[in-house]
């Protein structure tokens, strides 16, 4: 049974890590655009502040809980160190960043409409 248990909670440390990166390198991203389609002369200073103000915080928000994560999972819970257990991180984290990267091109096209 310690067995499932660490591959459950590998399985569920991937999805949730890789998660929280794609959610905050999209908001990263987000703040890139902003910056380049402001200084394209495409928005405006207001609508460059309303942007950077929701994207901004989420990138830092999913950062600290990224870490945050990585820290329970590596020390507090001493998981990591099996095959058994980076297999269950494989196939945790797979799924949800191939699904990433399959919307990835409509996303980002989205974000330079000003």
């Amino acid at each position: 049974m310690n067995s499932f248990y660490q591959f459950f909670a590998a399985f569920l440390a991937g999805f949730i890590t890789a998660d929280l990166f794609v959610r905050g390198w999209n908001s990263f991203l987000q703040c890139a655009a902003a910056l380049v389609l402001f200084f394209q002369s495409k928005i405006k200073v207001k609508d460059l502040f309303t942007r950077l103000s929701s994207s901004v915080p989420i990138t830092i928000l999913c950062l600290l809980s990224l870490i945050l994560c990585f820290k329970v999972y590596f020390s507090i819970l001493d998981l990591g160190r099996t095959e058994l257990e980076q297999l269950g991180y494989f196939l945790g984290a797979v799924p949800r960043t191939g699904y990433y990267l399959i919307s990835a091109g409509k996303m980002i096209d989205s974000m330079f409409r000003s």
